[in-house]
């Protein structure tokens, strides 16, 4: 009759008007970030049995005949379809493509909360927050071995220093001393020997070098290169590579077309804070001599290191050893620092760290023999190494890996999550990576407002772990992950609503006519 009508009409009002009020939630965060849109399904309501209209045959039943009773709301699902990206002028603004939420955690209460609205900020105590002051979670990255930590409350690294008399907190870069260097130079073929020794003319500049002197060497040498130095208080150095070709006529034992060069690696004797302090030897730190083939390639390297007291006497120089890369090592101390070791590559390695056993046990067992100077063990030459051509002598890459202390100066995110920061001696440092989680069952997630989500017994518990990781999506920098709210689609949905709920009421309507004209004809 009129009256369970009436009832079903009901249930279709609410049901359409709770989907009404999903739609308009959806349009009114239609430029949310991160922003997932939430759909109401229907279900229709139990059924009443009309056992009048069963029909059988036999013992079997052809056909039940139910009415129904009306609909309910089934569920509120949430879509967790991907947004779009819009871009950020914003480092630590960040948008995950594809699975994972960023955690943050409430520090007043420690209730931890899931979103994937990524606008993140710094706040005076390095702290990186939500807009409702919710810390974001990550690993540390250890700055020395590059180990991420377990997860935390991503927080930049201060520290005190002092500028201007004033303690300021900053985030600084230490300094690291030069272990390595290299060069790649051309020695001009058709230079000459500016440097001549009868006994020993493979170090003819070595013995002419007085540190004592405002200028070591008195006058120019072949070619001389520079680049600049660090020790391990992050102070820069010169450190200087004197070049000089060898009278190839006052050899022995010289390969047909083969040419030499003497080279010295030297530091400004007023700065040499090793026992030569002071001495004419203060401020010589290697040397050393080059072969090239009549190609003007190079083909051989010896080097010298000092191990007696007397930098002078080239008996005390012996050969060097090698770096871990297989490049002959030489030893600097600048003053009121400890002894550093200093690897130079001209772009001739050896892989066995060793010499040939023709080699000579020191510079001055040398003389004028070439056999004496002997080779690298297994040499091998990079794709780029130094050249002996007859084009003007010049440096065409002189590359150390030290650096001065430096201070942080912007920040950027990768898409592994890590936030490097970038200091003003030129370097990147690793700082955090960002936490991304994973649920067994986001759909079953709660919305807490705000952009948050929190775990529920029906999504189980968050799983944590880093972007690219078990499924886990990528995380971008200078990005915001937008609503995913279709608007043509939730219009359409409006209007299908709207009608639904229309419809519902000349149910409600029609019912109520159809009471009154019972109610009439009892009076």
């Amino acid at each position: 009759m009129a009256f369970s009508s009436l009832y079903i009409g009901a249930t279709g009002l609410v049901s359409h008007g709770q989907r009404m009020g999903v739609i308009g939630n959806n349009l009114a965060n239609v430029s949310t970030s991160g922003y997932k849109r939430a759909d109401a399904l229907f279900q229709n309501l139990i059924s009443e049995q009309l056992a009048c209209g069963t029909t059988r045959s036999g013992d079997s039943v052809v056909q039940t005949s139910q009415k129904g009773l009306g609909v309910g709301v089934a569920s509120i699902r949430t879509s967790f379809l991907q947004g779009s990206f819009e871009n950020s002028t914003t480092a630590t603004d960040m948008a995950v493509s594809g699975n994972g939420f960023f955690g943050v955690v409430n520090p007043e209460d420690g209730n931890q909360y899931y979103t994937r609205a990524g606008v993140f900020r710094f706040d005076q105590q390095g702290y990186l927050l939500t807009p409702q002051g919710y810390r974001v979670q990550g690993g540390a990255v250890d700055r020395a071995t590059g180990a991420v930590g377990s997860m935390e409350d991503i927080r930049l690294p201060y520290q005190e220093i002092v500028v201007n008399g004033q303690t300021v907190p900053a985030i600084v870069s230490e300094p690291k001393a030069t272990t390595a260097i290299t060069l790649q130079t051309n020695l001009d073929y058709a230079t000459g020997d500016s440097y001549t020794d009868a006994a020993d003319p493979f170090f003819a500049m070595a013995k002419a070098w007085n540190g004592l002197n405002d200028d070591p060497l008195g006058f120019a040498t072949g070619y001389d290169t520079a680049l600049k130095v660090y020790d391990e208080n992050g102070t820069a150095h010169n450190l200087t590579v004197h070049f000089d070709p060898v009278d190839t006529s006052t050899l022995s034992n010289t390969a047909a077309g083969s040419s030499y060069w003497e080279y010295l690696v030297t530091m400004p004797p007023s700065e040499d804070g090793s026992a030569a302090a002071g001495t004419s030897g203060a401020g010589l730190l290697g040397m050393g001599v080059l072969t090239f083939n009549k190609y003007g390639e190079l083909t051989g390297q010896t080097a010298f290191s000092l191990t007696g007291s007397d930098p002078s006497v080239l008996s005390n120089w012996t050969p060097a050893s090698f770096s871990a890369e297989g490049a002959p090592v030489f030893s600097a101390t600048f003053s009121g620092t400890a002894s550093q070791d200093l690897s130079l590559n001209f772009g001739l390695t050896t892989s066995s760290a060793s010499w040939n056993t023709n080699v000579a046990g020191s510079a001055g067992a040398v003389g004028k023999d070439v056999a004496a100077l002997g080779n690298m063990a297994t040499p091998a030459k990079d794709a780029y190494s130094t050249t002996n051509y007859e084009w003007g002598s010049t440096t065409l890459a002189a590359r150390q890996d030290g650096y001065a202390e430096g201070y942080l100066r912007g920040l950027i995110v990768d898409e592994k999550g890590f936030i490097t920061g970038q200091f003003t001696n030129g370097q990147e440092e690793k700082l955090y990576q960002v936490g991304l989680y994973r649920f067994n069952s986001e759909y079953g997630l709660r919305r807490e407002g705000g952009n948050l989500f929190s775990e529920s017994p029906d999504s189980g518990a968050a799983l944590e772990g880093f972007a690219g990781e078990e499924g886990r999506g990528a995380v971008y920098g200078n990005s915001l992950e937008m609503s995913n709210v279709d608007m043509a689609e939730q219009f359409a949905d409006l209007i299908v609503t709207q009608r639904g709920f229309q419809s519902n009421t000349k149910v409600i309507t029609t019912s109520d006519a159809i009471l009154n004209t019972l109610i009439g004809i009892k009076r």
